[in-house]
């Protein structure tokens, strides 16, 4: 039991099989097993082994981590057995099976113990002859009827198997998979199965361009390449930002026909009147996109001035309406809404007329409150969607009447700047490659064009002058300026993995101002306050190659240590 190998000729011996090369006959070996017997008893020992090891793990980290790699190697073993499975059913035509044997097979299988342990035989083959209609119309319908799938989903295993692995043509020869770089991850389970269809049917899109290309054999295999590398390193996100830009480097209109067809369904629509609220929905296009979560990120963010607490009227922070000691006055209540007959402790308190408090005293303005039953990050998501709501609300009441004064309830304070990093000459008209907000959403060049001549867009153009980039050991803090230039560099935090975008972030110097750093667009990079905080603790470290900052994982993530930009947002990184 030194090697692999060992250990599985021990497994295999243990449920009374034996390894495929022993079917002959090799001495000390038992005598060969049916392999379905085998899998029938590796699956029921698989289900105990996995609750006994979930039951092991106790109050380990490295314990729980382990099930957790585990498990997914095993999900991805099964994930990979059904495509090879869907395969079968076609290349043997199952779905021409008789009602008999599908009957029996099915209650032989409802409790495997007995098939597994020798007492039971599979039914005979009966089939359809070919002057009857068949059980089922096609092999998707058979895996739709018995494995109680959708009929899309079963058609997908279907076309997985012929683009990853090998199979039978319509004429009975054999074929290849039609992408042996994915079919090669596929085997080596290295990479989410359902991840890989995803990627090969995107892949199958892409053909047409690709073929018109001057050498699309070879422009075919380097993107099939590159597609299968970062299917390895990065997340669905990831890998779905890096086709959709490899889309549009082979068809400059990809982003043109979008914004066309969300043209289409632009609009604010009264869905109706449910227990939760009226409820409205709001379809826009990627600037709308953009101007709505920079105005949320604001919102939200405690460092800036929209998302502070309010402010009381002698300059203290509000806490609560019965925070006297803050200062805090709530709107006196009007004499014509309190009846004289009532009693003064059942009259209105004086918070009833705040806006900011909610009529069961929940302050939904700060953090930490929860309604009952409600988890932290469901209150977060509340309290998000609120103060957007709150800001459309005012934004629409000062619209109506711009003298109306701003109480402390309308948090209308900041400025948004949409920001879109895009190349000169695609500003210029000289070619159309599309833009990209630091929220990851593309906007056409015709577009840019358009919100830069409406004053609604800031056009960053790297490398262009008008802006001091470069100050050398003059200044401590970067520029704006140059907080611009970085951020449409690395389009959000810089570590590897992490999501947050650019308005949460902050720049740090690469070699400490204090050990002589410069103060250089080169020498800053965005990092959240999380990663920034763990850059500092020893995490991770950063390589500066060819004027770009980089990150040098840990050994845990990244065992051969290289260099590399963060693939959610650099998609074409992860497969560098």
């Amino acid at each position: 039991m030194d090697t692999a190998e060992g250990i599985i000729d021990t497994v295999l011996r243990a449920v009374g099989g034996t390894p495929a090369e022993a079917s002959g006959g090799t001495p000390g070996r038992q005598p060969h097993v049916d392999p379905l017997r085998l899998l029938a008893a590796l699956e029921m020992a698989t289900r105990k082994a996995v609750d006994d090891a979930a039951a092991s793990v106790g109050n380990s980290p490295v314990r729980a981590a382990a099930l957790a790699h585990l498990s997914e190697r095993i999900y991805r073993t099964g994930s990979y057995a059904q495509v090879l499975a869907a395969g079968s059913c076609v290349d043997t035509e199952a779905h021409t099976l008789t009602e008999a044997p599908l009957a029996a097979l099915n209650q032989l299988l409802a409790d495997p113990g007995d098939f597994a342990a020798g007492a039971a035989n599979l039914p005979a083959d009966q089939v359809t002859g070919p002057d009857r209609k068949p059980l089922h119309h096609d092999p998707a319908e058979f895996l739709k009827s018995q494995l109680h799938l959708g009929y899309f989903q079963a058609r997908h295993r279907i076309t997985t198997n012929q683009r990853l692995m090998d199979h039978r043509g319509p004429d009975g020869t054999a074929l290849p998979p039609r992408f042996p770089h994915l079919a090669a991850v596929l085997t080596g389970g290295t990479a989410d199965p359902r991840l890989l269809a995803n990627a090969a049917a995107k892949l199958e899109a892409l053909q047409p361009d690709l073929d018109a290309l001057p050498d699309p054999k070879a422009a075919r295999e380097l993107l099939e390449e590159r597609v299968a590398q970062t299917s390895q390193t990065g997340d669905e996100a990831t890998l779905g930002k890096f086709l959709k830009q490899a889309a549009i480097e082979l068809e400059a209109t990809v982003v043109e026909r979008e914004e066309a067809e969300t043209a289409r369904y632009m609009g604010l629509r009264f869905q109706g009147h449910k227990p939760k609220g009226y409820v409205w929905e709001l379809t826009t296009d990627a600037e709308g996109h953009e101007m709505l979560s920079t105005l949320a990120d604001d919102l939200n963010n405690p460092r800036t001035s929209a998302g502070s607490p309010a402010i009381s009227a002698i300059g203290n922070p509000v806490q609560s309406p019965e925070d006297t000691s803050a200062g805090y006055e709530a709107p006196p209540i009007p004499d014509w809404a309190v009846s004289p007959d009532t009693p003064p402790e059942q009259r209105p308190r004086a918070g009833f007329t705040d806006p900011r408090i909610e009529a069961d005293g929940i302050d939904f303005g700060f953090p930490g409150v929860q309604y009952p039953g409600e988890s932290v990050s469901e209150a977060n998501a509340r309290r998000r969607a609120q103060r957007l709501s709150q800001a459309l609300m005012d934004a629409i009441r000062i619209w109506q009447d711009p003298a109306a004064p701003a109480g402390p309830d309308m948090p209308m304070a900041s400025r948004i700047e949409l920001l879109v990093m895009i190349d000169y000459a695609s500003l210029t008209g000289a070619v159309e490659k599309p833009g990209l907000t630091p929220h990851g959403e593309y906007v056409s060049a015709a577009a840019a064009r358009r919100m830069a001549c409406n004053g609604g867009i800031l056009p960053l153009v790297m490398g262009g002058k008008g802006q001091p980039l470069d100050l050398g050991r003059r200044r401590r803090f970067f520029t704006k300026g140059q907080k611009r230039a970085i951020a449409a560099r690395d389009r959000g935090c810089a570590n590897p993995g992490c999501s947050m975008p650019t308005h949460r972030c902050e720049v740090h110097h690469v070699v400490p101002f204090s050990l002589g750093g410069k103060t250089d667009v080169s020498q800053g990079l965005l990092l959240c306050v999380r990663c920034h905080t763990a850059l500092h603790a020893g995490h991770f470290t950063i390589r500066v190659l060819d004027g770009i900052p980089q990150v040098v994982l840990p050994k845990s993530r990244d065992p051969l240590q290289r260099p590399r930009r963060n693939w959610v947002f650099h998609p074409e990184a992860a497969a560098a």
